[in-house]
């Protein structure tokens, strides 16, 4: 089902939570066979299929019709029917996100908020995290990671050093919902990251910015 919702500028961010069994999830799609034959020919895993499958609900949602997503070179997704609509897409455990714009790249991320003694992000804090940034919880790290996950995306650029050559300015990690500026270091670009942190996972959103 649509858990969010929201038209942000002139892009639109969606998540699904994917609550569905797998039979139910393709009753939701007016070609069901050519995506469940898609994904049973790319993965093995359950979770993966469907996974795949809570994707082209969303975005058949989203649209009104159900169209074929492609994905280029870099893993970057892409819609051959609508040249002219840009998309990311994120997944985490239980919730896919979407986001769309006939203007701008966009980067959409979302983030499981992990409830163990060391979450992931924690150990690996030391591989995305600068010196000048700093995060006082493991929603502040993760917001920290996410941002620069959905930054990556809309820059579109390969091998961007998310420690080297992003940096997130201060922001008050203690807010549920707001906005972090993002600065791409080596292209002296700054991004606006849109984020909102829910009950076990984080959002967050951005778009490449326009150049006069």
């Amino acid at each position: 089902m649509i858990y969010f919702d929201r038209q942000i500028s002139d892009a639109r961010v969606a998540v699904w939570h994917v609550t569905e069994d797998y039979e139910d999830l393709l009753g939701l799609l007016p070609d069901a066979d050519t995506v469940q034959n898609e994904a049973q020919a790319q993965f093995r895993s359950e979770g993966r299929i469907k996974e795949w499958t809570a994707v082209r609900v969303l975005l058949c949602t989203m649209l009104g019709r159900q169209v074929h997503i492609e994905y280029k070179d870099n893993g970057a997704p892409l819609l051959p029917d609508y040249e002219r609509l840009h998309i990311s897409i994120s997944h985490t455990q239980g919730y896919v996100a979407i986001a769309l714009s006939e203007t701008t790249c966009v980067g959409v991320d979302v983030e499981q908020i992990e409830r163990t003694a060391t979450p992931r992000v924690e150990r690996v804090r030391n591989h995305f995290m600068r010196n000048d940034e700093m995060a006082e919880s493991i929603v502040g790290l993760l917001l920290h990671w996410s941002a620069k996950e959905a930054a990556y995306k809309a820059i579109g650029r390969q091998g961007v050093d998310f420690k080297e050559e992003l940096r997130i300015q201060p922001f008050d990690e203690t807010q549920y919902e707001g906005r972090m500026q993002l600065d791409d270091l080596k292209e002296s670009d700054t991004y606006t990251v849109v984020y909102k942190v829910f009950d076990d996972f984080v959002l967050t959103f951005t778009q490449k910015e326009t150049r006069n």
